[in-house]
C-alpha cells in the first residue's frame, strides 16, 4: 500500500521515476516478487533485494530516466561473468525497469485570446498548463480550462520567480503590451523551449533591444523562438494556438524543430532545424 501512496505522491507532484520489478529469478535470490520505486534524484520507496544487486539496479534506473527510456535490468548474484554484481548468491534476475517522465509544463504569459487556444489545446494533450497575468480579469476568464493552475502579480519581475520554472520548462509570451518586460525575466533562464508571439519586425526589435541593453550574444538570443509556431499560414487566435502546439509536438516528438525562412526576395524557401537537447514523451 505504501507503493502506491508514493507513486499517487510523485504523479500529483510531477515528477520523474521509474517503477522497478522482479519478472524473473532463477536459483537463489533474495526476493523472487518484489516492486521498488526510484526517482530521478535517487529516492527510492520499497526494495528489491538489497545489496550490490539493488544498488546497481537503481543507478540503471536513474540512468533510465535521464534517457527517457524503460529497460531491462539483468543480475547475477555471482563474483564473475556476464552481469556479475559481486554476490555469492549463486542466482539470476531480470528487472523490469519501467520509466515514467514528467509531464511537459506549459507556462503561458499573458492570458489573452492566443494563450486562452493554447491552454485548451495542451491540456487535451497532456500538458501541465500555467497561465499568468498581470490582469485578474484574464485569470478568470470563462474559456480556461478549470485544471490550469492560474498566477497573478503587479508585474513579470514578481510573477516569473513563482512559476517554479526549470529546464524542461515551456514558455510562450503573448502579453497585452508587457512583453518585454516578460522577455528581460526570461530570456537568461534554462528554459526547455522560450517563444514569443511577434511578427518577424517586433522579434527583431527585441532581439537588437537585448543584443545592445543586456550584451546577450548571438547564442543566448539564438534560445528565443519568435515567430514562433509552424508556418500554416493561421491568422485566427485557434489556428495560431495550433501552429504553436504543432511546434511544441514536433520538438516533444522529434527533438528539434522545423521552421520555414523566406529568403529576402520571398521567391522560395527553405527548412531550417534547430536541434536541441532531446524529445521527451507527451503524456505517462
Amino acid at each position: 500500500m505504501r507503493l502506491f501512496n508514493e507513486l499517487a505522491r510523485l504523479e500529483e507532484q510531477n515528477r520523474a521515476f521509474a517503477l522497478l520489478q522482479i519478472i524473473e529469478s532463477r536459483g537463489s535470490t533474495p526476493r523472487h516478487s518484489a516492486w521498488m520505486i526510484v526517482t530521478e534524484q535517487g529516492d527510492t520507496a520499497g526494495t528489491i533485494g538489497g545489496g550490490m544487486m539493488e544498488r546497481l539496479a537503481i543507478e540503471a534506473a536513474r540512468e533510465a530516466i535521464v534517457q527517457g527510456a524503460s529497460r531491462l535490468f539483468e543480475a547475477r548474484l555471482a563474483r564473475q561473468g556476464e552481469n556479475a554484481v559481486g554476490s555469492d548468491c549463486g542466482g539470476a534476475m531480470t528487472i523490469h525497469i519501467a520509466v515514467y517522465p514528467r509531464r511537459p509544463a506549459l507556462f503561458l504569459l499573458g492570458a489573452g485570446h492566443v494563450n486562452r487556444e493554447v491552454a485548451r489545446l495542451a491540456v487535451g494533450l497532456g500538458f501541465i498548463v500555467t497561465l499568468a497575468d498581470t490582469w485578474p480579469a484574464n485569470l478568470q476568464h470563462p474559456e480556461l480550462p478549470a485544471v490550469c493552475r492560474r498566477v497573478g502579480g503587479n508585474d513579470y519581475a514578481a510573477i516569473v520567480p513563482q512559476l517554479g520554472l526549470d529546464d524542461q520548462s515551456y514558455v510562450i509570451i503573448a502579453t497585452n503590451h508587457e512583453d518585454r518586460e516578460a522577455l528581460e525575466q526570461l530570456i537568461s533562464l534554462p528554459l526547455r523551449y522560450l517563444g514569443l508571439l511577434a511578427s518577424t519586425r517586433k522579434a527583431h526589435h527585441f532581439r537588437n533591444l537585448l543584443r545592445k541593453e543586456h550584451g546577450l550574444s548571438e547564442e543566448q538570443l539564438a534560445r528565443l523562438h519568435a515567430p514562433l509556431g509552424l508556418k500554416i499560414g493561421a491568422e485566427t487566435p485557434m489556428e495560431i494556438a495550433v501552429s504553436i502546439i504543432a511546434e511544441l509536438i514536433q520538438l516533444h516528438r522529434t527533438g528539434q524543430i522545423s521552421s520555414i525562412m523566406l529568403p529576402q526576395d520571398h521567391r522560395a524557401s527553405a527548412a531550417r532545424l534547430v536541434p536541441v537537447e532531446k524529445p521527451m514523451p507527451l503524456s505517462r
